[in-house]
């Protein structure tokens, strides 16, 4: 297992909210408006991790790009296969 940063304890307050303590702000460098990953893990673990949407979406163009990807027909074989899945459950339940 990975090194531990720090550990501390935060209140929910009545909004659901949570204040990440000023060290671990600056020890992440987590300013205002940065966007958070949240995954529930187990049946009472939280994860918080960091994210810089702007770079994911980036590197999914990129990787779309390189798979030379035609998103459009993407689009079209999902919408596809959607409507054939909604047509067989519609079907079973007559």
């Amino acid at each position: 297992m990975g090194e531990v940063g720090f550990v501390e304890i935060v209140a929910v307050d009545k909004k659901g909210r949570i204040v990440i303590p000023s060290r671990v702000r600056r020890e992440l460098d987590l300013k205002g408006g940065d966007k958070l990953l949240i995954l529930s893990i187990k049946d009472d673990t939280l994860v918080l991790k960091k994210i810089d949407v702007e770079k994911l979406l980036r590197d999914i163009a990129r990787e779309i790009a390189r798979a030379k990807l035609d998103l459009e027909e993407l689009a079209r074989e999902v919408e596809e296969e959607a409507n054939r899945v909604a047509k067989e459950k519609i079907s079973t339940r007559h």
